[in-house]
């Protein structure tokens, strides 16, 4: 006998309240070395890699309510663009760390290979989707 199951619209867009819609998304820079640090590591673990100086400042946005996009069959919030510019001598990395404010795990990581080098005045820039999916 086969079965089929849906996920309501509005579970999803329930849940999506709950994780997101409001709360504080941080986006920060690191340089993970030899430290072995992964996406199950602790935000505090990251912070302890987390870039200074040379114009780097972790990137902040409130998470906006997002809606149903039934092409997707998921429930999206907008999508964040975290933009990051070097200034002085610049600045280099290689993970990418997004996580939800006041949270003990991260969201997500992005792991750079090469290393991302970024000169006086020049602006990374990453788009972060957050999307419930069925």
């Amino acid at each position: 006998m086969a079965q089929t199951i849906t996920i309501s619209q509005k579970e999803l867009q329930r849940v999506a309240a709950l994780a997101y819609e409001g709360k504080t998304l941080k986006v920060m820079l690191c340089s993970v070395g030899a430290t072995g640090y992964t996406a199950q590591s602790t935000v505090a673990n990251w912070q302890s890699v987390e870039k200074s100086g040379n114009g780097y400042s972790r990137f902040t946005a409130t998470i906006a309510t997002g809606s149903y996009d039934g092409t997707e069959a998921a429930y999206v919030m907008p999508d964040i663009d975290a933009a990051f510019t070097a200034t002085s001598t610049g600045y280099s990395y290689d993970t990418v760390v997004i996580y939800i404010n006041g949270e003990t795990y991260l969201h997500s990581i992005i792991v750079e290979s090469p290393n991302v080098t970024l000169v006086a005045g020049q602006t990374q820039t990453y788009r972060i989707s957050l999307r419930q999916d069925d």
